[in-house]
């Protein structure tokens, strides 16, 4: 399952990778002090790529100032959303489920960090969580599928104060 992850952010994409790598570590701690999950760092000269036992993540370093630019611009008009940094996920299927609360908990840690745009988006053309301003938003309008990942059990591992919304695309 692929998932992408936009974020808007100060920081140089290296740094945000030791960053995500870092939550990473601390999202999963009691699981690596038990040898039930590993985490990786894989940053190359031409991406960011951290991961752990349930899904990976990347950025892609060698993305021009104009491609940047046509993200930030596409996220603006189409989500509302001002992000800079577009990050891939990529899930293990087979844990999927562990591997979704364990990203829940990862984008919690992102919101506390600073008040930045952010995006969380699947394979529809839905955003399933963004962040506008501060204000974080979950789409309600959600398949049966959907729906079973943005429970509210699930969405209290964010730690974060959200509103229910329907947006279907334009930042509604």
């Amino acid at each position: 399952m692929d998932f992408r992850l936009s974020v808007g952010s100060n920081l140089p994409r290296e740094e945000l990778g030791k960053l995500l790598y870092d939550m990473l570590c601390e999202v999963l701690f009691v699981e690596l002090i038990n040898y039930e999950a590993e985490v990786w760092d894989r940053t190359g000269t031409q991406y960011v790529s951290v991961g752990c036992t349930y899904f990976s993540m990347s950025s892609n370093l060698d993305y021009e100032d104009e491609y940047i630019e046509r993200f930030r611009e596409m996220n603006l008009e189409d989500h509302g959303v001002d992000t800079n940094v577009r990050i891939s996920i990529q899930f293990i299927a087979r844990t999927f489920d562990l591997g979704w609360l364990k990203l829940l908990e990862v984008i919690g840690k992102l919101l506390q960090l600073n008040d930045n745009d952010l995006v969380v988006e699947d394979d529809t053309s839905y955003p399933l969580i963004k962040r506008i301003k501060g204000r974080l938003q979950i789409n309600n309008h959600s398949d049966e599928y959907q729906a079973n990942y943005l429970t509210k059990e699930n969405l209290a591992l964010l730690n974060y104060p959200y509103e229910e919304d329907f947006f279907k695309d334009s930042g509604e």
